[in-house]
């Protein structure tokens, strides 16, 4: 299995629904993860003219 895929695996569906894994670096006492945002128009959204 590769990094990411694990990555993927373990974050929660939330996370991996609203973001990208942009990058991730594993440590000996520590594993940090780097989230990008999506940009996702809402449903809701179509009406708002701030995009």
């Amino acid at each position: 299995m590769k990094s990411e895929e694990l990555l993927r695996a373990i974050l929660p569906d939330v996370l991996i629904d609203n973001f990208e894994v942009n990058r991730f670096e594993k440590t000996d006492t520590r594993f940090d993860i780097w989230l990008d945002e999506k940009k996702v128009r809402m449903r809701e959204d179509k009406y708002n003219t701030f995009y």
